[in-house]
């Protein structure tokens, strides 16, 4: 069993508030959760109106799926309308 973790640190140049902001992570995390079926949400610059860090974790049976699952994620944060992808973070645990 492997636990696969991302970090995507984001710009959003579009957004002049809190609220649009959260409209645009709104849809992003929405759309990962529901295509990939996998955990994810806002973990850091949560009072900076262009910059977020949004987080993603899956558990899989091989490390060789959750790093396919997380690459995949990453073209859609690339392409989602309104943000662009600074730096990304991946780590993949094993509790054995």
């Amino acid at each position: 069993m492997f636990v696969g973790v991302a970090r995507f640190e984001l710009r959003l140049p579009d957004c002049a508030s809190l609220k649009d902001k959260r409209s645009v992570l709104r849809r992003l995390i929405s759309l990962i959760r529901q295509k990939f079926n996998v955990s994810a949400g806002e973990v850091d610059h949560l009072d900076l109106w262009q910059r977020s860090t949004v987080a993603v974790s899956l558990i899989s049976d091989t490390q060789f799926h959750a790093r396919r699952v997380l690459q995949e994620i990453e073209r859609h944060v690339e392409t989602h309308p309104g943000v662009e992808l600074l730096d990304t973070a991946t780590d993949f645990i094993s509790p054995e």
